[in-house]
C-alpha cells in the first residue's frame, strides 16, 4: 500500500478558473466566446540553499457552453552559485459545462489583496502530522520499512471507505502518513477528473489536482510545507480499489533517522553480546 511523492512537483500557485472570474481578469466582450489569461511567478529557497523558481500561466476560455482551463507550469532549480540544477515543464487541461464549479481563482487573477488565508494542512482525517499517536497495536509493514502501522477510526468516516491506517515513527510514534482505503471503487461510474473526491480535496486544500499516472486515475495534491495528498480512485493496490493517502516529508525524514538509530543500537548490542561470549569462552578454555 506504498504511495510516495516521487515525481510530484511543488505547486505554489492555484490555477485560474471559473467563467465568473473572466470579467474580473479582463475577458473579451463577446459573451459567447470569452477568454482570460493570467500568470504568476514564485521563488522559494530550499533548506539546502538551492532556489526553486516556478512560473505558472493560466488560460481560461469558453464557447458559451463549455469552459476549458489550461495551465502551464515551468519550474527551475538553481544551486547557491546560480547554476541550473534541474528544469521541467508540465501542462494540464480540463473542460466542464458553464455554471459548473471549477477550481479556485489564482492570486494573479484576483489581485491577491483579499485572498483568503491558506487552508490548514497540518492534519488529515483528524490526525495531526508530527503528533504522538496513542496506541499499542503497531505492526511492521514491508512496504514502509521505516514506519510502524496501526488501524484507527476517524471521528468522521468517509462514505464508502472500509479501513483507515496511520503510519508512525518507530520510536516516538509520531504521525507520518494517514491512509483511507476502500475495497470497492468509490463512485466508479464518475468521470475521474470530476470525481467528487477530487473536487472535495481541491476545495479542502485550495490546490490543483495533478494526474500522476499514465495507467490509473491517480491524482496528487501538493499542500505545501512538504505535505502531500495522493488519491488513487481505482486499482490502487492488491487489496483496495480506492486509496487516499497523506503524508509529511519532515516526519518521514525523522522516521528514517529513528530507524537508523534503532539499527545502530541493535548493532552495538550485538557486538557487545558477541564480545562477552568470546571473553567467557576464552576464560572457560
Amino acid at each position: 500500500m506504498k504511495m510516495t511523492n516521487s515525481g510530484i512537483l511543488a505547486v505554489t500557485a492555484v490555477a485560474a478558473a471559473a467563467l465568473a472570474v473572466m470579467s474580473a481578469c479582463g475577458g473579451a466582450d463577446d459573451k459567447t466566446n470569452a477568454s482570460a489569461k493570467s500568470s504568476e511567478a514564485t521563488v522559494t529557497t530550499n533548506d539546502n540553499g538551492s532556489v526553486s523558481r516556478t512560473f505558472v500561466e493560466c488560460n481560461v476560455t469558453t464557447n458559451g457552453s463549455m469552459v476549458t482551463e489550461r495551465r502551464r507550469e515551468t519550474r527551475t532549480t538553481l544551486d547557491t552559485a546560480g547554476n541550473m540544477l534541474a528544469t521541467s515543464t508540465s501542462e494540464y487541461a480540463q473542460s466542464y459545462p458553464v455554471g459548473d464549479v471549477g477550481i479556485v481563482p489564482c492570486a494573479a487573477c484576483t489581485g491577491g489583496e483579499d485572498e483568503a488565508a491558506a487552508p490548514a494542512n497540518d492534519s488529515f482525517l483528524g490526525l495531526t502530522f508530527g503528533a504522538t499517536f496513542e496506541g499499542s497495536d503497531f505492526v511492521s509493514d514491508a512496504e514502509e520499512p521505516t514506519l510502524l502501522r496501526a488501524a484507527f477510526k476517524p471521528k468522521k468516516a468517509l462514505a464508502g471507505f472500509d479501513d483507515y491506517y496511520v503510519y508512525v515513527t518507530p520510536k516516538t510514534h509520531k504521525v507520518a502518513k494517514v491512509f483511507a482505503c476502500a475495497r470497492e471503487a468509490v463512485e466508479p461510474g464518475a468521470r475521474w477528473r470530476r470525481h467528487y473526491l477530487i473536487e472535495a480535496l481541491e476545495k479542502r486544500y485550495q490546490t490543483w489536482a495533478r494526474l500522476c499516472s499514465y495507467s490509473r486515475p491517480r491524482y496528487a495534491f501538493d499542500l505545501g510545507g512538504g505535505r502531500c495528498v495522493v488519491a488513487c480512485l481505482a486499482g490502487a493496490s492488491r487489496d483496495y480499489e480506492t486509496v487516499v493517502a497523506a503524508w509529511d516529508d519532515a516526519v518521514l525524514q525523522a522516521a528514517a533517522e529513528e530507524t537508523e538509530a534503532i539499527r545502530a543500537e541493535a548493532r552495538k548490542a550485538a557486538a557487545e553480546k558477541r564480545s562477552r561470549r568470546v571473553t567467557e569462552a576464552a576464560e572457560a578454555f
